[in-house]
């Protein structure tokens, strides 16, 4: 019964990194994310239910759209499976066990669900636009806010720190919005320092952090050799941040240590 359990969980990943294309194309443009159906961004032409079954639409459709004919991107079938992984992943990460799962197993799960899509949408439209969406960020702080309110309720955490953190981040998304919109421009470094403030109000264990600053530090030197080669300049922070904090909390939940 687990491994059907886990099939169910690798199709709702699916689910979610399909919505995750949808909303990186869609949230920069300024169009509805929730409302309107989905179209070919090529014709144009709407999608139906068929065109819309992750993995499964592109495979037998040979990655192309049913109505123009032209190539719809991998990234489509990449961030699918990746995300139908990532479920799969963090099933064993929180350490949950079918069909018996503990209330505090599951809300941590709903956490880094959350946590989860706010960094797959930052790091998909940062990919593209070389921008952190702060609507995107500001879903991901709300969300994170709650959960610490429920650990402080229930789990008598301290809150000093984050308190610090939440404050930090006032600052720099009132410093970003109201100051800088008088020049009509936005600082991207400055929207990295939300976003980096952010992460480390959710991963708060030093060995966590220190983690995730090795993968950040491999990422980068990866992603600079390829634009080497690629004779590209532009390294998106966002997306190297977003990355390695997923993979930071998956691998540091699985038990793995530094020291």
């Amino acid at each position: 019964m687990e491994i059907i359990f886990l099939i169910m969980l690798f199709c709702m990943g699916t689910v979610f990194g399909s919505f995750f294309t949808l909303a990186v194309y869609r949230i920069p443009l300024g169009l509805d994310i929730t409302h309107k159906r989905s179209f070919c961004p090529n014709c144009n032409h709407r999608l139906e239910f068929k065109d819309l079954i992750p993995v499964l639409s592109y495979l037998s459709l040979k990655g192309k759209c049913r109505y123009c004919g032209k190539p719809v991107r991998s990234r489509y079938l990449i961030l699918e499976v990746l995300s139908g992984l990532v479920f799969v992943v963090s099933y064993f990460a929180y350490k949950l066990t079918f069909p018996f799962f503990e209330v505090e197993s599951i809300i941590s799960l709903i956490a880094f669900v959350m946590f989860y899509v706010t960094n797959c949408l930052i790091l998909g439209i940062d990919k593209e636009y070389i921008k952190v969406e702060k609507k995107v960020l500001l879903f991901g702080i709300i969300t994170n806010t709650l959960y610490m309110l429920y650990l402080y309720t229930f789990n008598n955490l301290n809150l000093y720190r984050y308190g610090i953190y939440l404050v930090v981040l006032l600052i720099l998304f009132c410093l970003d919005t109201f100051f800088l919109k008088k020049f009509k421009k936005s600082f991207y470094f400055l929207q990295i320092l939300m976003l980096l403030t952010y992460e480390i109000s959710f991963i708060n264990e030093i060995n966590k952090l220190v983690l995730g600053l090795v993968i950040f530090l491999v990422i980068t030197l990866i992603y600079i050799v390829l634009n080497r080669i690629k004779k590209n300049n532009k390294i998106p922070f966002g997306f190297i941040i977003s990355l390695s904090s997923i993979m930071c909390v998956l691998i540091g939940n699985l038990g793995f240590k530094l020291f």
